[in-house]
């Protein structure tokens, strides 16, 4: 080896070296500036209540701003495709209910993303309950009534928007198991939805809990059943959709995911963070004031987990609607 190439050999390794311990230093200075969490629905649903929890623990945990935006529009789609093209330096994130996987479930060319190849969660924080609710003055009080006056006439019933998962769960139960000729009308969210059945133009909406328990408490609106593992605090008296004898229906979760591109380091330490200030009792709280279950925190192989498995399970519930889901 002659000394010109023995010193290009030794230059180069000197800047490879220079080069990743750069990229080390910087993901360990992370983050240096302000970080956005996207939220694909409007103010009021739950993905844009756990985005401003999470938002606030993350500023309090990395003394950092972190800041909600939201991007509405195509059942959260939108966001989805703003993070999947922003880089992925761990400075924009997304937090996305289940309308995240289904996206990609129902049709996989028209979300343009892969659930589980270009998207990484970092953290489940929580689970809510679907709920399916009626205008003050509908005369049903109960699920069996509601199954009753659907199968009576065609009711209205609102849902969060074309594809998330209460349009697929009111599909399913309302049209797949009772038979009904209930028609869906979609809203941009699920706080929109309330909005219009506490008005009674439609006169039920299936959304979850933490877009209508603002109504409730104002009499407006009343909860007949949840879809939820057991009974929620917010409603201890109102049954789940499972003991009211419908347990083929799943509840909704919210997660916090970035890009796939992600460097590992930033992926541990969003998981690390999120887990930390989740297991503060503070933090739970503010979960369970707002109608959702937080969830324990888990390691970034259990949510790979999870991420795989709710595409299983949400891929099986579109197959049973059929094109109901659309």
């Amino acid at each position: 080896m002659n000394v010109l190439t023995h010193n290009l050999r030794r230059g180069a390794l000197l800047l490879a070296a220079i080069s990743m311990s750069g990229a080390a230093l910087a993901q360990d200075a992370y983050p240096s500036r302000p970080i956005t969490l996207l939220v694909g629905f409007p103010s009021g649903g739950p993905a844009d209540i756990a985005a401003r929890i999470v938002a606030q623990g993350l500023t309090e945990s990395l003394k950092q701003s972190v800041v909600v935006e939201n991007r509405t529009g195509a059942g959260g789609n939108i966001a989805t495709q703003a993070v999947a093209k922003a880089p992925a330096d761990g400075y924009t994130i997304l937090v996305a209910t289940a309308s995240f996987t289904l996206n990609a479930v129902q049709d996989p060319a028209k979300a343009g993303y892969d659930a589980v190849k270009d998207f990484v969660p970092v953290a489940l924080v929580a689970t809510q309950a679907n709920a399916i609710t009626v205008n003050a003055n509908f005369p049903a009080k109960s699920i069996a009534e509601l199954q009753s006056v659907m199968k009576s006439k065609s009711v209205n019933f609102a849902t969060s928007g074309v594809g998330t998962s209460s349009h697929l769960s009111a599909a399913h139960l309302f049209r797949a198991i009772w038979k009904t000729d209930a028609v869906a009308i979609p809203y941009r969210g699920a706080g929109p939805a309330a909005v219009a059945v506490a008005a009674g133009d439609p006169p039920v909406s299936f959304t979850t809990a933490t877009a209508v328990l603002p109504l409730v408490q104002q009499g407006k609106v009343r909860v007949l059943g949840v879809v939820s593992d057991t009974r929620i605090p917010s409603l201890p008296d109102v049954p789940t959709l499972a003991q009211s004898g419908y347990p083929q229906l799943t509840p909704s979760s919210t997660a916090v995911y970035v890009s796939s591109a992600t460097p590992p380091a930033i992926r541990q330490k969003l998981n690390e963070t999120i887990n930390k200030f989740m297991a503060q009792p503070t933090y739970k709280e503010k979960f369970v004031a707002a109608g959702m279950e937080p969830v324990d925190g888990r390691s970034l192989a259990e949510l790979q987990k999870y991420n795989t498995d709710e595409v299983r399970i949400w891929g099986e519930i579109v197959k049973a609607v059929g094109s109901d889901a659309k």
